[in-house]
């Protein structure tokens, strides 16, 4: 009975909620994901080529000497390089970005706001999930994923910054082998021990073959399975979803303000009973 009473009053919150709900979200920009499917292009055993088990004692020395045996690392730690602050700024700075992704107002322009930095950046790709990182357990592959109001934009951005996290770790790899090379020939000079010395040659040819495959290896850390396209549909807002869970909260609020008006009501209809009697 209580809802029935008051039923036009449900379906007004219900329905000017959606009709406000509506209304907010066709403000919204439609939001493009674009994302590209990678797989580990090499096993990281293949990446270390077993350079640091091999030099057993060396290991120490090289360690002592500030330079770094065994190759790349681990998946894990190149897709941590991909979300850090200073190659998302390279990316940003080496592709002209910031007038686009950083787009200022009127008033900006007025006021000659600073222009972005690292942390601008950082927060934009991570924090507004700009850029989106999934790694699927069971199989190993990699979705790198780019949100953005332009769609061939995302697709464009989502592709470059793969290829040149390639191109990055590759130049770190080779900048290792060219540290442990010159450590490598600096101990072959030193020692005259001829089984020593069969073991840094192995190793010294180890490591000019991991310059070399950096040097040539296109897909260096990632392997691309499924470039990214121009995506054909938004992947936000879910402007129907949001106007249905608005009108459902709106709905749920008008019905427990009457109930609570009601009961409200009740009690001090018994209570002014009670003082009558």
């Amino acid at each position: 009975r209580t809802l029935l009473k008051h039923k036009r009053l449900i379906l007004r919150a219900s329905f000017g909620a959606a009709v406000l709900a509506a209304a907010i979200s066709l403000l919204m920009p439609n939001i493009y994901r674009a994302e590209v499917l990678l797989a580990p292009a090499q096993s990281e055993d293949v990446k270390a080529g077993g350079l640091a088990s091999a030099l057993g004692g060396l290991g120490g020395l090289a360690s002592m000497a500030g330079i770094s045996l065994g190759g790349g690392g681990s998946t894990e730690e190149s897709l941590a390089v991909l979300q850090s602050r200073e190659f998302l700024w390279k990316f940003v700075q080496d592709e002209k970005l910031a007038p686009v992704l950083f787009e200022p107002g009127m008033l900006a322009n007025l006021l000659g706001a600073e222009p972005p930095g690292q942390w601008d950046v950082y927060r934009l790709f991570i924090d507004d999930k700009t850029l989106d990182v999934q790694t699927d357990k069971d199989t190993g592959l990699i979705r790198v994923a780019i949100l953005w109001t332009d769609a061939a934009l995302a697709a464009n951005w989502a592709n470059t910054l793969v290829a040149k996290l390639n191109r990055y770790l590759a130049q770190q790899a080779i900048s290792r082998s060219e540290e442990n090379l010159k450590f490598l020939n600096e101990e072959l000079m030193r020692t005259q021990v001829e089984e020593m010395r069969k073991i840094l040659f192995d190793l010294i040819a180890n490591e000019q073959k991991s310059a070399m495959l950096a040097n040539t290896q296109r897909d260096f850390a990632f392997k691309v399975l499924d470039p990214a396209v121009e995506p054909d549909k938004k992947a936000k807002p879910k402007r129907s979803l949001i106007v249905i869970l608005a009108a459902f909260v709106a709905g749920f609020m008008a019905t427990l303000y009457v109930f609570i008006k009601e009961g409200i009501a009740k009690r001090r209809e018994q209570e002014s009973g009670e003082h009558s009697a």
